[in-house]
């Protein structure tokens, strides 16, 4: 997973404020749907018929990703990749890996910090 790529998460949903959309596993549990693309999350969001009524896709970088799963905290346990339409789902695999997981990955991805052995402590220690 390229953590400069934009990741695409369905928000909205029928309150005032817009929440993430998580979706029910066979085994009870939840996991937010992320998808590689705006078209291949609005094609899984037309699949669900009248429940897509106030729910969109929105792109967002893997910082931002990286908050709104931490923010799920033990409610939503995993993150579903690119699950395909409703439509199609019967009988097929959903690759899903653990949200926590998926989050220290993009974390690690994303760290910008030099190596410090290229900067002196006292570089590093003043920002220079």
């Amino acid at each position: 997973m390229d953590a400069s790529a934009k990741h695409v998460v369905i928000v909205g949903g029928p309150e005032v404020r817009d929440e993430l959309l998580a979706i029910v596993l066979d085994g009870g549990e939840e996991a937010v749907p992320l998808f590689d693309s705006v078209e291949e999350a609005e094609e899984f969001l037309a699949s669900t018929g009248d429940f897509a009524t106030g729910w969109r896709a929105r792109e967002i970088p893997a910082r931002d990703l990286v908050e709104l799963l931490e923010y799920q905290g033990d409610e939503v346990e995993y993150v579903a990749l690119s699950p395909p339409p409703e439509n199609l789902e019967g009988g097929m695999k959903l690759n899903v890996v653990p949200r926590e997981v998926l989050v220290e990955l993009l974390k690690r991805q994303t760290a910008v910090e030099p190596p410090p052995e290229r900067r002196s402590f006292w570089r590093r220690f003043f920002g220079r």
